[in-house]
């Protein structure tokens, strides 16, 4: 997608061109990626650096975009659902100290060559989830302690504050396999959880100067029109179909990664 073109005098009906370009791929990203957990910042990421946001200032913005819709996310697949809110505490602990230490990654470290190395990842995941149909259907016995599992989202927190594309399907899959979730509580736990991790990081981009108003209102307005909406149909449409666009958009992230496309 190539929206160089583009600046911010060309109006639609009043609004800035720019601006209704960011709320609509924020609407999308943000629709795909609550009802599957594949990272909003795969799609929206390319296209704020193709309007001319260097790539701190767009990472600002996706946290702020998550913090906003992983909360309205979270409450649409948790509503009625027992919540293991110890488990929550313990990850949102950690995974605020891995987060601290992602902030600074991406200031030092080869962005695109970590994508790949996540990429792969990513896809081994949905080679692991399609080749066990019934992971995440029904609750199962825990096979970790709350302890251990909470110490894994130290990495994970550090991964979410500087990309962030593809956390929910680890984080997801991790709470169904170690702590026998049902995929829908294990996505909106995590849901709760970025809730923080987002907050956290966004603190620390602005407070060094990387916000922009004019990304970041625009794509939060979307950003929680299109969560709204793709949670409330991935609640009512339950695992199965969840879990299918689990594996559809997991690949394609994880292809899309992993070439470095």
């Amino acid at each position: 997608m190539e929206f160089t073109n583009i600046t911010s005098h060309e109006m639609i009906m009043g609004i800035p061109a720019s601006s209704l370009i960011v709320l609509a791929v924020a609407f999308l990203a943000s629709l795909l990626s609550s009802m599957s957990g594949a990272g909003a910042s795969m799609l929206t990421t390319p296209v704020w650096i193709s309007l001319g946001f260097p790539l701190p200032v767009a990472i600002a913005s996706n946290q702020l975009n998550g913090a906003a819709w992983t909360l309205i996310a979270a409450r649409n697949y948790l509503k009625g659902r027992t919540v293991d809110w110890t488990l929550i505490r313990l990850m949102i602990f950690w995974g605020v100290a891995g987060a601290y230490i992602g902030t600074h990654i991406v200031r030092g470290v080869d962005v695109h060559i970590l994508q790949r190395v996540i990429g792969m990842i990513i896809i081994l995941l949905v080679v692991v989830v399609a080749l066990n149909p019934t992971l995440g259907r029904t609750e199962t016995t825990p096979l970790l302690s709350r302890r251990f599992t909470g110490l894994l989202a130290f990495p994970l927190g550090a991964y979410e504050s500087f990309f962030g594309s593809g956390n929910g399907l680890f984080t997801s899959m991790m709470l169904s396999k170690s702590r026998g979730m049902p995929l829908l509580d294990a996505l909106g736990s995590y849901y709760v959880i970025a809730f923080f991790w987002n907050c956290f990081a966004v603190s620390i981009y602005c407070a060094a100067g990387l916000s922009d108003s004019s990304l970041m209102l625009p794509s939060t307005v979307g950003s929680i029109l299109g969560a709204y909406i793709g949670s409330r149909i991935g609640r009512r449409k339950g695992e199965s179909f969840v879990r299918a666009l689990f594996i559809v958009l997991g690949g394609v992230l994880g292809a899309k990664m992993a070439l470095g496309l």
